[in-house]
């Protein structure tokens, strides 16, 4: 290598070693990158170079250090085997020295340099050997990197350096004595347990040749003194991570000392490892590793002699480290359990006397700690110790019976069942004495612990026992004959009565998959006698009571359904379908009502089939005595006595009935509210044969009942009185309910009567006391059921008396304050008792009536108000739904109520009298007491329809027919789709109800009624101009119907229900306009009051109702105009709303609109448009007159009339509005109003603060867009709509965006106005505004998109007006020309060629023109947007302007690296398309020398900048002669793709260096002036693109050095900006500073 190269190659490695202590790790990291991919290249020179650098450096950072021996360790393992004897000594001292100077403790410089060493000892481990060893001199204690450096090389080469291990420690024995500090004793433990691997390892290869003792005996003497050592001097230390090390070295030694040595010491230092685990600091994990070696059979050393006292120490210090549950989340307690666990494998089977016949015996301590442990390590050995399972077990066994008995700790409990599982795995469990452990497991599968206990450890262990009973019996086969008789067995034991889910689990898979049990072998013969199939079927249908328990009733159903053919033979086959169904119900998971009733019908499904009175009082026998020898939960006891009562139904023996009897009615004594429902519903079946019995025996208890609650009375002082009392209210509430439940079910008329006679007396005390909610609840329901019952009992003369009181009695509980506002839960049985008992008796007072139904519509209506509310209520969700069913249920009721009431009163009153009640709940906002209410007035109607007999006391006419038909039509068009179903009803029947009065027949055919059943199949729609003509046709339907002196009725009952419900007003004006269009000539002599009526109605309803109500009053204004507009015209302006509509209507006259929009066109071309006329003010305010009426015209042109107008007058119309659009842009609102005396208006002006809040511009946008809408030009008004959301002080380049597309849109949809447009806009090009000037120029120009629809005096006339434009003084004027000017590339070729030259010229001179700001006034960015699409949309240009293409090319080059994005974007895209078009060697040099900018320009940070560069590069690289790069710049280079520029310079710049070699040095000119740019997007950039540039320069080189010769000066430039960025505050310019000087120093030295 040259000096000079030399040189570079220093100064470079120099720089960026320097730069290595740099505080962002990224950047380092970087940096370690550069320097090592140059000593990839130079290994030898960068070693040398950093060597001398660490010599000559007096001090150097600690970080700095670290990353320098980073990239050496980098260096040394890949390019290990180039590096040169000489440079490999030095880099080994070198590293020595930076190893071993600091005797601090620095891990990342001096295990650094250790690998370092390591990783050049794998190809000159000599050297690396002797100069270690050589620091191991006899006088003076190494470095501790030294020893610590030596055993990783004999981890890692452990064949080279078992030779060398002998001298090594014969080198390090007699330093020991000097080896006093913690961290030397760590590294020299370190090392010598390393070689003791590596000797062993050597061992271990040679056992085969029997050479064991040969090679150990070659070092027993010197580890016999490390032993000694280690052992005696350095374990005790008091850090422990010394200690930890220790233990680690002396397990691998333990084995390489000597026999004698090692029996003589073994005992002691046994011992003195037990001792270490006081050592609370210490790691145990090492302490029991290394006892592990020491009690594991070795070849080394296969005799183990312990003392009985140490294996007795052993064994206890060791239990006491057995955890009970290991920690997964703490590592090293589980790694030292299971060396634990291992120590006592390696224990039981060398001294298995002492240690298991330990552990049995800890097994009966009394510390449960102890006990514990001993069983999770006899556990463990039982799967995996085979000296325990032959010796061992059966001791196990019998403590084990003991433990499961005694023990009552949960964790206790869960060891208990994993060492029984274990047994019965290992087949130690097989004498039906020792099975009976499994009890255990089954009875802990329901286990429920104390109180203490949390639930998670409740659920563990019965998870843990769960899976391990279903686990046995699917997996051991030996034991499954055991199983079953166990789990039968225990079907039938209380105790086991939480385990019946999994019982019956494992039972079913037992009884389907047992192979050992013959299919004809009887089940007696497998099952203890003890257990009776009756009383299986007993339990498990007594414990299937509980809906919720879904799992336990699935399992039990299944198993019922497999040992069904066992309980009896006729029921194998029946009971499948019962239980099929009753399974198929546990997953709809529905209420327990219909559960308990399924499982009755499952009992007399049962009955049936065996049919069979023994078998019947044989089960009943049994349910008894389970019901009275065990306390039972209320739902199991409850269902059981349903299941007598059920039974006593089918039993013919009296004494058994009477027996059954007792036992459901002792129920009745002290029985808690939960079972209240149970119990009534047992007596009530049971009332089915017995109801004299039943009766007799409740009247019995409650006179008792009441006799105990007067005896309390007096001895009110008793401590118990409180308790007793309550127990005999609930037994008093139980009574009353199995009084509802006997009505109910019996059907003895004798019982009957009883009830009716004694009872309800008893029920209206009760009521009339405001009894509390469940009494309440119970004696309302059973006054219902006895009201029920009553009426098929009329014919036997059996009544009720006292009918009135308990009706009012009934009605008052709504109101009573006793129910702890749960009164609403009591609405549907105050409504069923309230219709029973009015039905029992004919006749009912109107007062009375209307007093029932105000109390149930104010309650039920009331609590439905408030329901919606309620219901959103979060956290409420089950009671909300509860609610909503109660008033659902209550509604239903009400109907079936209502209808008896009319049937005992079908009179019109009574109509009046419950329509009165209803109409505040008619016309309510509350969808659903709307929907509630005109479901009550169809049943009404319905009611007094089907029941009304006319005859001389019923009034002769219908004089409610137009009120109501008003009141209920707007139903029609509510939201809520029942609403209008039931509203077409009530229409149906208040029309036959009209034609029954007036004495007509509703015939089958009848056009009314079917015009009405049409409209109702159509009804159902949210389209509004269905409503609307549904409503229309309901109106023609019924208009006919209603007499002349209802109408005033029906309209003013309309009106009374409008509002500003969308729905409801549209059905109502639509109604109304049909009845004006076919009534309104009848109605003149109302007509005054029906506006009247109208605008009143519009006054309060808002805007959209408002309008709505406007058609009726033009149809009635059609008929009566001048009435009608005798009103409209007296309203005063500012117009309100309704009168605004009132003008749009009067627009619709052709000859009033015309004059109005002539005097419009005069004033608009003579007034002035700004309030300053001579236009001194910079911001323009706009003049009140043309605002004023621009906005008239625009209400006026919101009338389809005005069309025609529009149309006929569109040139003039459009010209007018567009060149004012383009001045009220940007303009003020006027500040001012005009006075209203005219001859005021020169002596000064109102204030008007209204006027000041408009927008100009969004005024006359919108009467623009009218007037285009108007004219039938939908495409322009399209094109104009961009405009709708200008507001005051808009942007204003809105005209300039704008006039594009209305050019567009004109010359497309209006071809026959262009001429009159044209010449319209042309007396505005002179105009003395430069905004009318700017838009009108703008729009011309773009009309030459379209060649001014080929018209050649249009195209002349277009470009003379642009030929003034260029040279327009305004510069937003020319810059609107000069984009335009492009447009001429669509006209024909001998236009564009008569027009070429003075646009190139204007467009040329226009680049050079001064810049601004503003991107709508910079004139060279119009000129660069107008040639970029010139020279697009031209498809040929001559080749006489390439000579000024070239220029402009040259031109705007310095616009590509300007501030204005704009210019970035317009002139990189403007390149892209000139090389494009023209081809020169001059452009083409160009092009690569610009290269650079563009690749840079991809990270800018405007997108459209981004965008721009990736248009120009596909361009360019199209015109180069480099397929592949243009093949991967077309792949990767996507506008809207994500690019990663990185990998992308990378991969293209490699492609582009091997296609075009000569490109690289070209771009390397232009982009080393990068690195010098200032702007934050670019600078990061810069470098990283010349470093890939002279990456990929010193790749081609060789191959192309007459096309890659480099300026030295453009290097030596690079290189210093370089060595300025690697010292810049962006650590991204930093990291790439440094990979580019890396590539430089690469090519500087490059031969």
């Amino acid at each position: 290598m040259a000096r000079a190269d030399l040189e570079c190659l220093k100064d470079t490695v120099n720089v960026l070693i320097n730069a290595l202590g740099d505080t962002d790790n990224s950047v380092n990291n970087n940096i370690i990158k550069s320097i090592s991919k140059i000593a990839n290249k130079y290994p030898n020179e960068v070693i040398e170079i950093i060597c001398e650098f660490y010599k000559n450096t007096v001090r150097i950072n600690v970080s700095q250090t670290g990353n320098i021996v980073k990239v050496l360790e980098r260096t040394c393992v890949s390019q290990v085997k180039k590096l040169k004897p000489d440079v490999a000594g030095e880099l080994v001292n070198c590293m020595l020295k930076a190893m071993t100077e600091n005797p601090s403790y620095e891990p990342t410089v001096q295990m650094g340099a250790s690998a370092v060493l390591v990783a050049v000892g794998h190809e000159f481990l000599d050297v690396v050997l002797r100069s270690l060893i050589n620091h191991l001199s006899p006088a003076t204690l190494p470095h501790y990197t030294i020893a610590h450096t030596l055993g990783t090389l004999a981890m890692l080469n452990t064949r080279s350096m078992v030779p060398h291990i002998k001298e090594i420690l014969g080198k390090m024995l007699p330093l020991l004595p000097l080896v006093r500090q913690d961290g030397d004793k760590q590294a020299f433990s370190y090392a010598f347990g390393h070689f003791a691997v590596a000797v062993a390892e050597q061992i271990g290869d040679n056992v085969e040749n029997d050479n064991i003792t040969s090679i150990k005996e070659n070092f027993v003497t010197e580890f016999s003194i490390v032993f000694d050592v280690l052992y005696n001097q350095w374990l005790p230390s008091y850090e422990p991570k010394v200690s930890e090390s220790v233990l680690e070295a002396l397990g691998p030694i333990t084995r390489l000392i000597s026999e004698r040595q090692f029996n003589e010491t073994v005992n002691k230092f046994v011992l003195s490892l037990l001792s270490l685990y006081r050592k609370p600091t210490i790691n145990f994990f090492c302490i029991s590793q290394c006892i592990s070696y020491l009690l594991a059979p070795s070849p080394l050393n296969p005799k183990l002699s312990l003392n009985d006292n140490v294996i007795n120490s052993i064994n206890h210090v060791l239990f006491s480290l057995v955890l009970f549950e290991p920690d997964y989340d703490q590592p090293h307690t589980v790694k030292n359990h299971f060396e634990v666990l291992r120590c006592f494998d390696h224990m039981a089977t060398q001294y298995p006397d002492q240690t298991i016949e330990m552990l049995l015996h800890l097994c009966k301590n009394n510390q449960e700690k102890e006990r514990m442990r001993s069983v999770v390590i006899l556990t463990h050995l039982t799967t995996s110790s085979q000296v325990f399972i032959d010796n061992f077990a059966t001791k196990f066994i019998t403590i084990l019976k003991v433990m499961i008995v005694m023990e009552q700790g949960i964790k206790m409990k869960k060891t208990l069942v994993k060492a029984i599982v274990a047994l019965v795995y290992r087949n130690c469990i097989m004498a039906t004495e020792d099975f009976a452990m499994v009890e255990f497991i089954v009875k802990h599968c329901g286990y429920e612990g104390p109180a203490h206990v949390s639930k998670f450890e409740t659920l563990d262990v019965r998870d843990t026992c769960k899976n391990s009973l279903i686990l046995m019996c699917n997996t051991v086969t030996s034991v499954r004959t055991q199983l079953l008789n166990l789990l039968l067995n225990a079907l039938t034991v209380e105790d086991f009565t939480s385990s019946m889910s999994t019982v019956s689990h494992c039972l079913t898979s037992l009884l389907q998959n047992n192979s050992n049990i013959s299919v004809d072998e009887p089940v007696e013969s497998v099952v203890d006698a003890k257990c009776s199939s009756d009383i299986i079927f007993v339990r498990c249908l007594m414990h299937i009571v509980d809906p919720d328990e879904n799992d336990r009733n699935k399992n039990l159903l299944v198993f019922l359904e497999e040992f069904s053919g066992d309980v009896h033979k006729n029921l194998k086959n029946s009971w499948t379908i019962e239980v099929d169904r009753l399974l198929k119900y546990v997953e709809k998971n529905e209420s327990r009502e219909q559960w308990h009733g399924m499982l009755l019908d499952l009992l007399v499904s049962a009955v049936e089939q065996v049919n069979n009175n023994k078998w019947v009082e044989k089960i009943s026998t049994l349910v008894s005595q389970q019901i009275l020898s065990k306390k039972q939960s209320p739902m199991i006891k409850g269902v059981s006595l349903q299941y007598l009562a059920i039974l006593s139904c089918h039993m013919s023996n009296a004494a058994a009935v009477e027996n059954v009897l007792k036992i459901i009615l002792l129920a009745l004594k002290a029985i808690p509210m939960e079972s209240v429902e149970y119990v009534s519903t047992a007596i009530g079946i049971a009332s089915r044969q017995h109801g004299e019995a039943v009766l007799n025996e409740l009247d019995s208890l409650y006179k008792d009942n009441e006799a105990k609650r007067s005896n309390k009375l007096l001895n009110f002082l008793s401590s118990r009185a409180s308790k007793n009392d309550a127990e005999l209210s609930v037994v008093k509430y139980a009574l009353i309910t199995c009084y509802g439940k006997v009505a109910r079910e019996c059907l003895d008329v004798h019982v009957l009567a009883r009830l009716g006679e004694n009872v309800t007396s008893i029920l209206f005390e009760i009521l009339k006391s405001n009894p509390g909610f469940d009494l309440c609840k119970a004696s309302v329901t059973t006054l219902y059921e006895i009201s029920k019952a009553l009426h098929p009992a009329s014919h036997h003369n059996v009544t009720l008396r006292n009918r009135w009181q308990l009706l009012n009695a009934v009605l008052e509980q709504i109101y009573n304050s006793n129910l702890e506002k749960r009164n609403v839960e009591l609405y549907p049985i105050i409504v069923k008792a309230s219709k029973a008992l009015t039905k029992l008796q004919k006749g009912i007072l109107p007062e009375e009536r209307n007093r029932i139904l105000r109390v149930l519509f104010n309650s039920i209506f009331g609590e439905l108000s408030s329901f919606k509310r309620k219901y959103e209520i979060e956290g409420y969700g089950d009671k909300n739904d509860l609610l909503a069913k109660t008033l659902n249920d209550s509604l239903t009721l009400l109907h079936e109520l209502i209808k008896e009431l009319i049937i005992q009163s079908t009179c019109l009153s009574t109509i009046d009298d419950i329509i009165g009640l209803l109409i505040e709940w008619v016309r309510n906002e509350n969808d659903e007491i709307r929907t509630a209410a005109v479901l009550i007035l169809q049943v009404v109607f319905d009611a007094y329809i089907k029941n009304v007999k006319l005859n001389y006391e019923a009034p002769s006419k219908f004089g409610q027919m137009g009120y109501l038909l008003g009141l209920i039509v707007p139903g029609v068009a509510d939201t809520n789709f029942p609403v209008r179903l039931t509203t077409v009803d009530c229409i149906k029947l208040i029309i036959q109800i009209q034609d029954l009065y007036e004495g007509h027949t509703i015939e089958p055919e009848d056009e009314c009624m079917n015009n009405l059943a049409h409209l109702q199949n159509n009804i159902l729609t949210n389209d509004l101009y269905m409503i609307s003509d549904y409503c229309m046709r309901l109106c023609d339907t019924i208009s006919p119907k209603i007499p002349h002196l209802h109408t005033m009725q029906f309209i003013e009952s309309l009106l009374e229900s409008y509002d500003d419900h969308e729905f409801r007003s549209i059905g109502i004006s639509s109604i109304l306009d049909a009845f004006f269009v076919k009534k309104g000539q009848d109605l003149y002599q109302t007509i005054e009051r029906i506006v009247e009526v109208m605008l009143a109605t519009m006054e309060v309803v808002p805007n959209d109702a408002r309008t709505r109500l406007m058609r009726p009053l033009m149809s009635l204004t059609r008929h009566h105009s001048n009435a009608v507009t005798a009103v409209l015209l007296a309203q005063r302006i500012p117009l309100r709303p309704c009168v605004i509509s009132c003008w749009r209507h009067l627009a619709r006259d052709e000859g009033l609109s015309v004059s109005i929009l002539d005097n419009f066109l005069r004033l608009m071309t003579s007034i002035e448009l700004y309030e300053d006329p001579y236009h001194i003010t910079e911001h323009h305010i706009a003049a009140l007159q043309p605002m004023t009426l621009i906005s008239a015209l625009g209400e006026m042109l919101q009338e389809e009339s005005m069309r025609s107008i529009c149309m006929n007058k569109f040139s003039d119309l459009f010209a007018v509005l567009y060149t004012t659009l383009a001045c009220y842009v940007e303009a003020e609102p006027p500040a001012y109003v005009v006075p209203t005396n005219k001859g005021q208006e020169r002596f000064g002006f109102i204030p008007n603060r209204e006027a000041i809040k408009l927008s100009p511009a969004k005024i006359t946008v919108n009467t623009f867009n009218a007037f285009l809408e108007r004219a039938d030009c939908y495409k322009v008004k399209e094109a104009c709509s961009l405009c709708l959301s200008i507001e005051h002080g808009d942007s204003s380049s809105t005209i300039l965006e704008l006039a594009p597309i209305l050019g567009s849109s004109i010359s497309r949809s209006c071809p026959a106005h262009l001429s009159k447009l044209v010449s319209k806009l042309s007396g505005y090009c002179r105009s003395a505004l430069p905004p009318q000037r700017c838009a009108v120029l703008a729009l011309m120009a773009d009309l030459l998109n379209y060649r001014c629809n080929d018209n050649v005096v249009l195209i002349e006339t277009v470009l003379a007006n642009l030929n003034s434009g260029w040279k327009d003084e305004d510069p937003r004027v020319r810059s609107a020309c000069l984009r335009g000017a492009a447009n001429i590339s669509q006209l024909n070729r001998e236009q564009r060629i008569t027009a070429l030259p003075s646009v190139l010229a204007a467009l040329s001179q226009g680049v050079d023109a001064q810049k601004l700001p503003s991107p709508v006034d910079n004139i060279p960015l119009a000129s660069i947007q107008g040639l970029s699409r010139l020279l697009t949309e031209t498809d040929k240009i001559d080749k006489e302007f390439d000579r000024e293409l070239l220029a402009i090319s040259q031109k705007i080059r310095p616009f590509m690296n300007t501030e204005c994005s704009q210019l970035r974007e317009n002139s990189i895209r403007l390149f892209g398309i000139i090389a494009e078009r023209v081809q020169s060697e001059g452009l083409m040099e160009q092009a690569v020398s610009s290269l650079p900018c563009f690749l840079l320009h991809l990270c800018d940070s405007n997108p459209a900048v981004v965008r721009a560069c990736k248009s120009t590069l596909r361009q360019l690289f199209k015109t180069f002669n480099v397929r592949k790069s243009n093949d991967f710049i077309q792949t990767h280079l996507l506008d809207e793709g994500r690019l990663y520029l990185d990998e992308f310079l990378c991969a293209l710049l490699r492609q582009l260096a091997d296609e075009m070699p000569s490109a690289v040095v070209k771009c390397l000119h232009t982009a080393v002036n990068y690195l010098h740019t200032a702007r934050e997007d670019l600078k990061p950039f810069a470098p990283l693109l010349v470093g890939y540039l002279y990456a990929d320069l010193y790749r081609i080189q060789p191959q192309h050095s007459d096309e890659t010769s480099l300026d030295p000066d453009i290097t030596r430039t690079a290189r210093t900006r370089l060595l300025q960025l690697i010292k810049d505050a962006n650590p991204l310019v930093r990291q790439n500073s440094a990979f580019a000087l890396a590539n430089i120093c690469l090519i500087c030295t490059a031969i």
